[in-house]
């Protein structure tokens, strides 16, 4: 079954990995989703372009990570267009969440960006999530951030020291323009356009007339 559903944004570029990885055999669990699409807006931000996922990255222990994927995943769930099983990893051992793509939803995407996701797959779609973990965790916005000590904080992906978090002081501002809010005019204002545009009328008058008389 398709949906007629067109996916657009962050939810689009993980449908399109996963709908990728589907045709090419690739077994997807939730830290090779993860570390894939890390890749692939890695290599977009070395091509010159803007990260494609449209999540922000922050580094764990287990290297780069964004919330914003379990959001992503919970409503591809409940819209019936993936499926995720638990399981066992047959190369680590370990429990892990298999990504499963039930359905197959058209996504609004960057070509060009496309063609990355395309690329990354090809190059590191069998590599196993630790072999993954590991290889993100030496990219140069990780490594920036392991040298500050520095948990969860927002990674540059131009390879730069890790971004400021403006969470905070985008709070303090809401909450500043919630209890100081504008006016709907300032005082006076529309007052003083209304007597300055009759103050030039007879000249803007005389002048039309001037133009005409020529």
């Amino acid at each position: 079954m398709t949906t007629t559903v067109t996916l657009r944004g962050p939810a689009a570029a993980v449908a399109y990995l996963l709908a990728m990885a589907r045709s090419r055999g690739v077994r997807i669990n939730r830290t090779k989703l993860t570390k894939l699409l890390y890749l692939a807006d890695l290599r977009a931000v070395e091509r010159g372009l803007p990260p494609g996922s449209g999540v922000e990255w922050r580094w764990r222990h287990h290297g780069p990570h964004s919330l914003r994927l379990a959001e992503i995943e919970r409503d591809l769930r409940e819209a019936g267009i993936i499926r995720v099983e638990e399981t066992t990893d047959p190369f680590a051992g370990h429990r892990e969440c298999l990504i499963h793509l039930v359905d197959a939803p058209q996504t609004d995407i960057d070509a060009e960006f496309a063609e990355i996701v395309n690329a990354v797959l090809a190059d590191y779609g069998q590599w196993s999530a630790g072999q993954l973990r590991d290889l993100t965790c030496q990219t140069p916005p990780v490594r920036e951030a392991i040298k500050q000590h520095r948990h969860e904080v927002r990674l540059d992906l131009a390879g730069g020291p890790p971004l400021p978090d403006l969470g905070s002081g985008l709070a303090r501002l809401r909450r500043w323009a919630g209890s100081n809010p504008l006016p709907d005019d300032e005082p006076g204002g529309i007052d003083d356009l209304v007597e300055e545009v009759d103050q030039f009328a007879e000249h803007r008058t005389d002048a039309t007339r001037h133009l005409l008389e020529e």
